[in-house]
């Protein structure tokens, strides 16, 4: 595509581009001094990956569309005015998986290897982008600058080693380079770019995949207005993850507690929503609902419901102050659809299998309810998809952990709170000691794909069906233990399976387990492995002698595996794991067995670097949190040595097996 857009006076060019056309054309790319460096995080990395590598697999041959970008001419470079998230993180990406991708990272001037992309203004970033394998001078102010990138680069590292088999990563490389496709649009070289970027930033808020999905679905309700008005208030109640259920409907609904809850005026406790909040919808009908449109199906859509939603909300809080604290969902409404339609498909839809069940890609969502429209061809059909995502969204709130954070604290924390009935309203509670069910379900959110968490379709609709704790958290265990514990495979056909299973079939394998732990494999070894074993120290503190120490551990983000007897040590070490007369096949083997490896952060693995192991022990023993239970367990050792490693890894081993047989 080559098109010509003559605007006013303006002549705005588009163009399509791959990687390969950037190299073969040699374009260079500025990021202007005005834009952000660089704030991508976690999710966004790992969603962009995740989507590359699904499209590779899909059809290595089919072109990916990435989106569109801005541009403007400034010397012999590109300004970009819009995409350079995107754009700086496929330069990443192409940076650690290399391949045909190496060509896209970096050209040559004047014979002088550079990095396609440059920065205005900041010397410290084209240095850092030019020379990452080298010492460069940096203050601690363009450290911390360069952090999401530094971060970036590791995670990208970190998921093709967990996610991407080493034979695969050169055609993967390929597909990259020769088929994710952008629309460049070019802008004349006299434009305002700082206007351009402004009015990029501040363009409306276009409709999300879930409003026009909504729209679709209501459409076979519309012969009773009453009726669709009620399952959008559930639909619109559900669609706010970020906060719980209760405030949801109340707020949605323009409602008072008692008009909600009529019961609470008589002393009636409860701890959860009622069952019946189409009934009690249907007898508040009469009071006209505000801020709302009820013909959602108008074709001229004048605001979007979401938009409304937002500015309810924000009414809301300006009446009664912002509250302290936040609450923050660990998916998208998007996944909790996807999740919520393979749980339909399990109990509704017959002769369905594992592989005709729909995938969790919230990016998809129309095209994924697209191919299972014949589903939704009734209005009985259409309103018992609603009514289960209702209970499916009851029972998230309920049972599943979430974000949350306070002015007083510094981190987020996964918690589950309980819902308790006041005198006059609902409230939700934390727990006044740390759990094991939440623990766990942090240990498999930090540990699996984020924009999937395929554990989640079985373990929601088991929770439809059990509605107590301690067996969902037997249930979650085992159900870990199948999915994770065994020889890997497809996580959407598995999860979709293990539904029809009841709790004493899933089993892990503790053959496999063993071989696994028992391998050499370094900083190989899936993240998994490290999270799953700090759960299962956290069950055991009592017989390990940590009960006090270890009750309020937490989970937080890691991804980087490290040498606690580090692979080049300093010669003044003697707590290292070999010998000097093994062999350089045994030598490894040794620093790479799972005994001397701890996960940490990013910005851990890199302050440990080749310290000492007593360099190390002070520097964990000095810090405020616990952020490993494994590591308190090898820096309890006044020196360290192979058979310390050795008798480590065993004790690791023994509390997997017993943990798995039980």
């Amino acid at each position: 595509m080559n098109t010509l857009i003559k605007t006013s006076n303006l002549q705005i060019s588009s163009i399509e581009l791959t990687l390969k056309s950037i190299v073969e054309k040699d374009l260079l790319f500025n990021i202007p001094i005005y834009q952000r460096l660089y704030v991508w995080g976690e999710q966004q990395i790992r969603t962009l990956l995740a989507d590359l590598y699904r499209a590779y697999l899909i059809d290595k041959d089919k072109n990916y569309y990435l989106g569109g970008i801005m541009l403007t001419e400034n010397n012999n470079k590109l300004d970009l005015i819009d995409g350079q998230q995107r754009f700086t993180t496929l330069w990443l990406i192409s940076k650690v998986l290399e391949g045909d991708l190496g060509k896209f990272s970096y050209t040559y001037e004047k014979k002088r290897k550079i990095a396609r992309i440059s920065f205005s203004v900041r010397d410290f970033a084209n240095q850092y982008f030019n020379y990452t394998n080298a010492s460069i001078s940096l203050t601690q102010d363009e450290i911390k600058e360069l952090e999401p990138i530094s971060d970036g680069i590791e995670l990208i590292r970190n998921y093709l080693k967990d996610e991407i088999d080493e034979k695969e990563r050169i055609e993967f490389s390929s597909f990259i380079y020769n088929h994710v496709l952008m629309v460049a649009t070019k802008m004349p070289s006299d434009t305002d770019e700082n206007k351009v970027f402004e009015a990029m930033n501040n363009r409306g808020v276009q409709l999300q995949q879930h409003e026009i999905l909504k729209s679709t679905l209501l459409s076979k309700i519309k012969k009773n207005r009453d009726e669709m008005h009620q399952y959008a208030l559930l639909w619109d109640a559900c669609s706010i993850m970020d906060d719980y259920l209760e405030k949801n409907i109340k707020l949605v609904a323009n409602l008072e507690w008692k008009q909600l809850f009529p019961d609470i005026d008589k002393g009636e406790k409860q701890d959860e929503l009622p069952n019946d909040i189409l009934r009690r919808l249907s007898a508040l009908e009469d009071e006209k609902p505000s801020n709302f449109l009820l013909d959602i199906l108008n074709e001229e859509i004048l605001e979007t419901e979401q938009e409304v939603i937002d500015d309810t909300i924000k009414k809301k809080k300006s009446k009664k102050g912002s509250e302290s604290e936040r609450v923050r969902s660990i998916i998208s409404f998007p996944m909790l659809l996807l999740h919520t339609l393979r749980i339909y498909q399990f109990r509704e839809i017959k002769d369905i299998t594992a592989d005709d069940s729909a995938e969790v890609k919230g990016k998809d969502l129309i095209r994924i309810f697209n191919s299972y429209s014949s589903y939704f061809e009734t209005e009985k059909s259409v309103k018992a998809f609603i009514n289960l995502l209702w209970k499916v969204r009851k029972q998230f709130d309920k049972y599943v952990i979430k974000w949350i954070s306070n002015d007083e604290q510094k981190d987020e924390i996964h918690l589950i709170k309980r819902l308790y009935q006041s005198e006059t309203a609902f409230q939700r509670r934390a727990p006044k000691t740390n759990e094991g069910f939440a623990l766990l379900q942090s240990m498999l959110y930090h540990s699996q794909q984020i924009i999937t968490h395929y554990w989640l379709t079985p373990f929601l609709n088991k929770m439809l069906d059990v509605d107590d704790a301690s067996q969902l958290n037997t249930y979650l265990e085992k159900l870990d233990n199948e999915m994770f514990c065994n020889e890997r495979r497809d996580l959407r056909t598995i999860s979709f399976e293990v539904m029809q299973y009841g709790v004493n079939e899933l089993k892990g394998n503790t053959d496999f387990v063993k071989k696994t732990l028992k391998s050499k494999l370094g900083t190989s070894y899936p993240s998994y492995w490290f999270y799953k074993l700090e759960y299962i120290l956290w069950l055991n503190r009592d017989i390990l002698n940590k009960k006090d120490s270890w009750q309020d551990y937490k989970m937080t983000a890691k991804n980087s595996v490290e040498h606690i007897s580090p692979q080049n040590p300093k010669p003044e070490d003697v707590n290292i794991v070999f010998d000097l007369t093994d062999s350089e096949e045994k030598r490894v083997n040794k620093q790479n067995d799972f005994g001397n490896l701890v996960l940490l952060s990013p910005g851990m693995n890199s302050e440990y670097s080749n310290k000492t192991f007593n360099s190390k022990k002070v520097d964990f023993m000095d810090k405020k949190r616990l952020d490993s239970l494994k590591s308190d367990l090898i820096f309890n050792n006044d020196k360290w040595s192979w058979a310390k490693c050795k008798l480590h890894r065993r004790q690791v081993i023994k509390l997997f097996v017993n943990h798995l047989e039980n």
